[in-house]
């Protein structure tokens, strides 16, 4: 799984480069609050359910939802909005249901 989400990660990064581009910083930004704060949720989650953390962020899943939803705001969103988007994304669309491989829907 964290080799399969690595690579998504890697065809992430031309479209990134371009929005950029093309949209200015705010595409970034937007980026890296949803990086840190899946991060962030990931980890509080798995240790709420006591299980180990370092699998559940090597596997590489949060960040490929993070990237997804922040790719898909526009570059001038409120800083609130990915931080509210990548909560509801990790802990309702991903682990109500249990986790990776058992939601019933992408959560981005």
């Amino acid at each position: 799984t964290g080799t399969l989400m690595k690579n998504v990660l890697y065809a992430l990064v031309p479209g990134v480069l371009i929005s950029t581009g093309l949209f200015g910083w705010g595409v970034l930004i937007n980026l890296a609050i949803a990086c840190v704060t899946a991060i962030l949720a990931e980890t509080a989650v798995m240790k709420l359910r006591r299980r180990p953390v370092a699998p559940a962020l090597l596997d590489y899943s949060a960040l490929v939802t993070a990237c997804l939803l922040a790719l898909s705001l526009p570059p001038i969103a409120p800083w609130w909005i990915p931080v509210i988007g990548v909560l509801s994304a990790i802990l309702v669309a991903k682990h109500l249901y249990g986790g990776l491989g058992h939601n019933p829907f992408n959560p981005a």
